[in-house]
């Protein structure tokens, strides 16, 4: 039996289905990874880390997906079971039970959207909606943890949370560290050593004790056959050892 675990999330800056360029190259990085669950954003249904693994996605948005496209998907080599859970949003996060070698646990993957949400439209001010989304997004948490199963959250939070900090906002690094401790989790890639980083996988404190090791992949050594990145972000992931 298997007693160590391997979670990774990274932001596709929303490939297209047909893109040769970028989608091989992707999955080429996917498959050297290795992760046992990932937690892909602005992904799409082409992106299949393999036959071994299952997924569940946040749902379609009509005016701004196309065709396979999804905020959050969930892939894991391990079975997935759908939560009787609405998160807040469904088109944005998604969230499962993962059956593994190591026990049951939830993952909650997601989008706490960006500094821009609705200025353009006159709907918002900036980081209004990004703020918003921090409370929406711990009151989900909060409700999963009365599940009794270890919380996974991990997604791209558009918060840079080690220093020096180069994107974000001082509000909203307090909201989220807020919202860690009221969860009792531990965001475990806030650390400098990871260099800019604005995805991020935060894990109950028990399990944050089981890590082995967390890295990052730099975008800018992920490139296609033109030499351009096949995203705008960076990918990040955690080995866990339940020995």
């Amino acid at each position: 039996m298997s007693t160590a675990l391997k979670i990774a999330t990274w932001n596709l800056q929303r490939p297209r289905a047909g893109s040769w360029k970028n989608i091989p190259k992707i999955l080429e990085k996917i498959r050297e990874i290795n992760a046992d669950v990932w937690v892909l954003t602005e992904t799409n249904a082409a992106i299949n880390p393999g036959d071994d693994y299952t997924s569940i996605s946040s749902k379609f948005i009509p005016d701004y997906h196309t065709q396979g496209e999804t905020c959050s998907t969930i892939w894991s080599r391990y079975p997935v079971k759908p939560l009787n859970f609405p998160t807040f949003d469904a088109t944005v996060a998604v969230c499962a039970e993962i059956t593994s070698p190591v026990g049951s646990f939830i993952v909650y993957g997601t989008i706490i959207t960006w500094r821009d949400d609705g200025v353009q439209e006159g709907k918002a001010k900036a980081w209004e909606r990004h703020y918003r989304a921090i409370e929406h997004q711990s009151a989900d948490w909060l409700k999963l943890q009365t599940k009794g199963l270890p919380l996974c959250v991990a997604g791209d939070f558009n918060e840079t949370l080690n220093e020096p900090f180069t994107y974000g906002s001082q509000q909203g690094r307090a909201l989220l560290q807020a919202a860690f401790q009221a969860n009792e989790l531990v965001c475990v890639t806030a650390k400098e050593s990871l260099g800019y980083n604005i995805d991020h996988i935060c894990l109950q404190t028990d399990w944050a004790q089981k890590m082995l090791c967390v890295d990052t992949w730099d975008q800018h050594k992920c490139l296609n056959d033109d030499g351009k990145p096949v995203s705008d972000h960076n990918g990040v992931y955690v080995e866990l050892s339940f020995a």
